[in-house]
């Protein structure tokens, strides 16, 4: 209750974010789910059976769309991409340190608990138009205490979020990211036994965004991990060895020096700079739950951009952006298919 009072100021703050953000990508996240229905599941809509039913005609599919997919999938599956790292000076770079990095970096992206991460991002990108990565440290085992860096493909791709005004493709320029978990009131109960949840309201209707609503007759709250840029002004300077550090670090060096030769001396003049570090907040409607300011200097949280385009809006002006499955101007003729097939 303490850490909520503390950041009760910027829960309001986060709660909009979030339901703006979420209600500016709305039009994607729908797109998103039609398509992945309209290919793996079925490509006669709720319209299209009711038409059918009344006119007489059998309801015959002659889906094509996955077939394609797949075949892409397949070929990806055999020539995934890889990395390739290179020095920013050649002539002084040590070629066993690039090479040693690269090797490093390939065991990072390296698949090796076989979740398919990026088999199943291609998959989204096809079908959906649109991905999320996660990028999380954690132990390597259970006995182990070393931590490794891990990737990982979000859970649904739909339930992330980034700032609106970010352009760059990765999202990583904006001022925040999130996910949302699902939870049932039970699991959430059991694992945040302090946190109250009678004041929620269920009965909401989901067409827009709730923290929480009925699945069912399933009691469903959103938990938020919210990722947010704190900027900090600091002064920084250069010393003769080539570091560069703040002026804090620099005091405490100079402090903590104990060898026999002089300091490290600083070289130029001192400079004024912004450094950005994240903090998570999770939070669910009414209250923020943790608070962390993490080591990160960059979001957990990555976009996957298919083919996108952004699109402003005539009459109001606004730019939106709009992803679009691999298969999206394939919609039109698999349902000319299916029609000349139900004909036929």
């Amino acid at each position: 209750m303490e850490l909520a009072q503390r950041y009760r100021d910027s829960l309001d703050r986060i709660t909009n974010s979030v339901r703006r953000s979420y209600d500016y990508f709305k039009p994607n996240y729908d797109r998103f789910n039609e398509f992945r229905k309209f290919i793996y599941d079925t490509s006669l809509s709720s319209d299209d059976l009711t038409l059918l039913l009344t006119i007489g005609r059998p309801q015959l599919e002659f889906n094509v769309l996955e077939a394609y997919i797949s075949r892409l999938l397949g070929e990806f599956s055999k020539q995934e991409p890889d990395i390739e790292v290179s020095s920013d000076d050649e002539s002084q770079a040590d070629p066993l340190t690039v090479k040693f990095v690269e090797q490093h970096l390939r065991h990072v992206f390296l698949d090796n608990k076989n979740h398919h991460v990026r088999y199943e991002v291609y998959k989204d990108l096809l079908s959906g138009g649109f991905s999320s990565l996660k990028i999380k440290t954690d132990y390597a085992n259970p006995m182990s205490f070393d931590q490794v860096i891990s990737i990982e493909r979000c859970f649904d791709p739909t339930l992330c979020g980034y700032d609106q005004l970010s352009r760059y493709s990765h999202k990583g320029d904006g001022r925040f990211c999130f996910e949302l978990f699902p939870k049932s009131r039970e699991e959430f109960e059991a694992e945040f036994p302090d946190i109250p949840v009678s004041t929620l309201n269920f009965r909401r209707d989901f067409a827009g965004f709730s923290w929480s609503y009925l699945n069912g007759k399933e009691q469903i709250i959103l938990v938020a991990d919210y990722y947010e840029k704190k900027k900090r002004e600091k002064t920084i300077v250069k010393i003769n060895d080539g570091r560069v550090m703040t002026t804090e670090q620099y005091r405490k060096l100079v402090d903590e020096w104990d060898d026999i030769t002089v300091a490290p001396q600083i070289v130029g003049k001192p400079r004024r700079t912004t450094i950005e570090n994240i903090c998570r907040y999770r939070l669910i409607e009414n209250q923020i739950i943790e608070y962390e300011e993490t080591d990160f200097t960059h979001f957990p949280l990555i976009f996957v951009d298919g083919n996108s385009a952004y699109i402003r809006t005539p009459k109001t002006g606004d730019i939106r952006q709009m992803t679009r499955p691999y298969v999206y101007q394939a919609k039109g003729a698999q349902r000319l298919k299916n029609y000349a097939g139900i004909c036929l």
